[in-house]
């Protein structure tokens, strides 16, 4: 049990990096005038809970879905208490995205333990 907790964290580090610094970099370039933030956020998340997913499916042999729901929801609650310090208003469109990470890390660890299933035979 111990030694899955350390799995879950050690790949937990790729996109909590991005959580952090990708609205950053977005914020950057929406000072020059470039009004791409909410799609740009959605799409660099998605990738990234896409990527974690498959990362993740590869290291478990059986359930890719259950791996991968949990790890979108681990991630969705990450996020979630992110946002709560700074205080933004949640809407239905939060709850969206939320589901939308959680179907990414879900798809991506059901790939990943396909290919990880395809590479012993």
């Amino acid at each position: 049990m111990i030694s899955k907790l350390i799995n879950l964290f050690k790949i937990m580090v790729i996109p909590l990096g991005v959580i952090f610094l990708a609205p950053i970099i977005l914020t950057i370039l929406n000072l020059f005038g470039l009004k791409t933030y909410n799609i740009s956020l959605l799409i660099i998340m998605l990738v990234t809970a896409f990527i974690t997913g498959i990362i993740s499916g590869r290291k478990v042999e059986k359930n890719g879905y259950l791996n991968g729901i949990i790890l979108g929801v681990v991630l969705s609650l990450v996020m979630f208490l992110f946002s709560l310090l700074f205080k933004n208003t949640y809407k239905i469109d939060t709850l969206i995205y939320y589901l939308i990470i959680i179907g990414g890390t879900t798809v991506g660890s059901m790939i990943g333990i396909q290919k990880n299933n395809e590479k012993k035979d």
